[in-house]
Parts: structure tokens; C-alpha cells; sequence
């Protein structure tokens, strides 16, 4: 079994059949730095699930790039929006470091759905846990300071300071760049 069937296969147990289904309409793709998964302006068509590896879900707001979500590994990253509607993306996904991702096109899942009731069901399970992770991110920016936010995504993706930029994990924050530095400065104490 390769990595993403065993992925699912913890969150749902999936017979052999199952898992061949899958397998058969998954990519395995090894990517170089700065690979667009997607452009502002196109349809999605796929999910990728991150076996390892980091991704940016960013759009550009007043010609700047405003960053929505990282990624990182045993995390899907998409525009589900597009995604499901089939309407062109306002977002960008970037591959920010060699990253491994396992692919699926949308349009190929809705047979498996179908003729396998146990891949729907995963199929609900992970849109509830992206769900859940988007809801997260929604408390954040209602709830919490920068400070808070900042310390959350250090628990989240602790190494994230040495693999992206600090102007996209500033934007990410909702803070300025210099703000970001005060908030590290005073957390290192």
C-alpha cells in the first residue's frame, strides 16, 4: 500500500477493493519549489494530499499577496470552492519546498463514491476534517490575538520560521511584517 492509501486506511478502514479504487485514480507527483498547483482565474480539478512537503494557499487582495493557508504534511490543499462549483479560483496554490503529493481528480472520485460506499464515506469524514480546520482558522482571527494566532501555528507547523518567508507568515497572521518581529521578539524572552 502506498503512503496516502495508508493515510486513509487510518481513518477508515478500507477493504482491498476499496483501496485498489483509490490507488487507480491517484498521481504521485515529487515537486520543485515555486510549482503552481493553481492560478487565480482557473478551475480546480484536483485535490492533493501532502505526504511531505509544504504548500501556500494565497490570493492577492490591493496587488498584494494575502496568504489564507499553509499546508503541510498529511494535509490536503485546494480551492474546494472551485473545486466543487466548478467556477475559476481567486486563489493560487504554491509548492514552497520539493514536496510529495498524491493527486486526485474530482471527476474521477464520484465513480468510486458510487461503486464503494466506504470511500464516500471518507470522502465525508476528510471534508469534515478540512471543514474543522477552516472553522479553526475563522476562531482565530475572531477570538484570539496575534500573538495567539502566532503561537498557534508555531504548535501547528513548529519549524514554519525556517521554511517560509516571514512576510507570508506575517500575512497569514493578518499583521504587518515589523509586527511579527515584536510579537518573535518578545516571544523568545
Amino acid at each position: 500500500m502506498n503512503y496516502f492509501i495508508n493515510y486513509l486506511d487510518q481513518i477508515v478502514a478500507l477493504t482491498e477493493e476499496s483501496a485498489a479504487a483509490i490507488d487507480e485514480i491517484t498521481i504521485y507527483r515529487s515537486l520543485p519549489k515555486h510549482t503552481s498547483l493553481l492560478q487565480n482565474g482557473d478551475v480546480c480539478k484536483e485535490f492533493h494530499f501532502l505526504e511531505k512537503g509544504l504548500a501556500r494557499v494565497f490570493y492577492y487582495k490591493d496587488g498584494k499577496e494575502v496568504t489564507a493557508w499553509f499546508a503541510s504534511a498529511n494535509q490536503i490543499v485546494s480551492a474546494i470552492d472551485s473545486l466543487f462549483t466548478g467556477k475559476p479560483s481567486l486563489y493560487n496554490i504554491e509548492i514552497l519546498e520539493e514536496t510529495s503529493v498524491w493527486s486526485l481528480q474530482y471527476h474521477k472520485i464520484e465513480p468510486v463514491f458510487e461503486k464503494h460506499p466506504i470511500v464516500e464515506r471518507l470522502g465525508r469524514l476528510l471534508i469534515t476534517q478540512n471543514y474543522l480546520l477552516l472553522d479553526e482558522r475563522m476562531k482565530l482571527f475572531a477570538f484570539c490575538t496575534a500573538e495567539e494566532r502566532y503561537e498557534r501555528l508555531l504548535l501547528q507547523i513548529p519549524d514554519i520560521l525556517q521554511r517560509v518567508k516571514l512576510g507570508q507568515i506575517a500575512s497569514y497572521l493578518g499583521i504587518s511584517q515589523e509586527h511579527l518581529s515584536r510579537i518573535r521578539a518578545g516571544y523568545k524572552k
